[in-house]
């Protein structure tokens, strides 16, 4: 019997198609049409991307070494960590902030999964430097284009 490759890609796009409509039909509960713009803008480009990834899915071969690779022994230890550190940013959000969590978050992040070649004192300044613009644009974003409170904490 020849064994069926599965293309992740596919599956992938399937799934968030489907999870993306799911939170779509549950905005109709929201009341204040405000409310609702923000998860609808994101909804709408996340399904629009799964469609674009569902039909490069048929234009590209799928790779099997890819999921393989991910999950293999010198893989585990970062996604576990990258598990790990995302539950652990996420529980500290509410006592130190967005803004502060947000750039220790990708700084260590940066550092734990980036090579140990890297971790010169260079590298390091513009690790915080890059973790540091990104965060304040994404904190300006929210907080002053979209209006969004995001959680202030004990230093921001």
């Amino acid at each position: 019997m020849k064994e069926r490759k599965v293309n992740t890609d596919r599956v992938s796009a399937v799934l968030v198609l489907i999870f993306s409509g799911i939170f779509l039909w549950q905005l109709r509960y929201v009341h204040s049409p405000l409310d609702v713009i923000f998860p609808r803008t994101i909804l709408i480009g996340m399904m629009a991307l799964s469609i674009l990834l569902f039909v490069r899915s048929f234009l590209r071969k799928p790779d099997p070494e890819s999921i393989k690779n991910l999950f293999g022994a010198e893989n585990r230890g970062k996604v576990l960590m990258g598990i790990l550190g995302t539950l652990l940013w996420l529980l500290l959000i509410p006592y130190m902030g967005f803004a502060t969590t947000s750039v220790v978050a990708l700084i260590a992040f940066s550092i734990a999964l980036g090579k140990g070649s890297d971790r010169t004192p260079k590298r390091l300044l513009s690790t915080v430097i890059v973790a540091s613009v990104i965060v304040f644009l994404i904190y300006c974003f929210f907080s002053e284009f979209m209006e969004v409170q995001l959680p202030k904490g004990v230093l921001f």
